[in-house]
Formats: C-alpha cells, sequence, structure tokens
C-alpha cells in the first residue's frame, strides 16, 4: 500500500524522536524518504511506498509538499511531525497521518533504510543521489519529475 509522503515523513520523525536517527534535518528527510521509495520500487516490482513523486532540485531528489512543510527548520533537525487537514461535520480538524503500527512490512523498510544510511549527514546523501547513473542524474535540476522507471532503472541503489 502506498501511503501519504507526510506518513512515511512522520515515520521517520517518530524514530528521531526515539533516538534511532540523529540530526533529521529537512534535507535528510528527503533523501531517506527517496531510498525508501527506490527501495520499495526495487523489491516489490514497481510498486511505490509513497503516494507522489520525487522532483529533480538542485540538491537532489524532493517531494515539493514535505520541502514546504519543514522547510522552516533549515539545516536545524526537525522537531514536530507532519499535520494535514481534515473537514468533519463539527468543521476542521488537525491530523498526524502515520504508517500504523500494524504495518510491519513498512516499518521494517523505514528501520532498513535507517540502519543503511541514518548514520550520514544530509549532505552525504545529497552527493549519494547525485551520483552517475542516478535517477535524479538522468535529467537536468529544473524541478522535473524523477519517474518510477527512472528510479529502478538507477544503478547506485541495491536495496
Amino acid at each position: 500500500m502506498a501511503y501519504s509522503a507526510y506518513a512515511v515523513a512522520n515515520a521517520f520523525i517518530q524514530r528521531a524522536e526515539e533516538g534511532k536517527i540523529s540530526n533529521l534535518t529537512p534535507m535528510k528527510l528527503q533523501k531517506l524518504l527517496y531510498f525508501a521509495q527506490a527501495w520499495h520500487l526495487k523489491g516489490t516490482n514497481g510498486l511505490p511506498v509513497l503516494d507522489d513523486h520525487f522532483a529533480r532540485w538542485k540538491y537532489g531528489p524532493v517531494i515539493p509538499a514535505i520541502y514546504h512543510e519543514f522547510k522552516a527548520f533549515g539545516y536545524q533537525p526537525i522537531t514536530r511531525k507532519a499535520t494535514t487537514l481534515s473537514m468533519n461535520d463539527a468543521g476542521y480538524s488537525v491530523l498526524v497521518p502515520m504508517v500504523p503500527a500494524e504495518d510491519l512490512s513498512t516499518w521494517g523498510l523505514i528501520d532498513a533504510i535507517i540502519n543503511s544510511y541514518g548514520s550520514f549527514d544530509a549532505q552525504t546523501l545529497s552527493t549519494m543521489t547525485h551520483e552517475e547513473n542516478s535517477a535524479w542524474a538522468q535529467g537536468n535540476p529544473d524541478g522535473s519529475v524523477i519517474t518510477h522507471p527512472e528510479i529502478l532503472s538507477d544503478t547506485t541503489i541495491f536495496g
């Protein structure tokens, strides 16, 4: 099942709150999300874990909605989860999208990404996404969408 980028981002933020990721800045979060999507696509015959797409930005793959949600943190660690609004009969309510605790497969993916990439800083992760033959390198950093076939053909990720 594909989750909102907010839900998967919040899963990484929860792990940071638990002390399992250090210095989870907005850029580091973007790269961890990218690796999670790539590993999931490669491990499930092209099924995404995120229901959103990455764009080619100067510093690598970025989900614009996640960028705007956390840009106020700049180079500092993220200290809150993403929220969304939902309308119901009583008006609006604030929701904190999350991967359900019972989805052990997705939590296992998140933990595997943390084990493989969580110790790297944001700049190192950004450099990793810029490698020759990466999905990001298949185009110009002009905001264009990085497609799932491009991610699947990325020979720099072996998840």
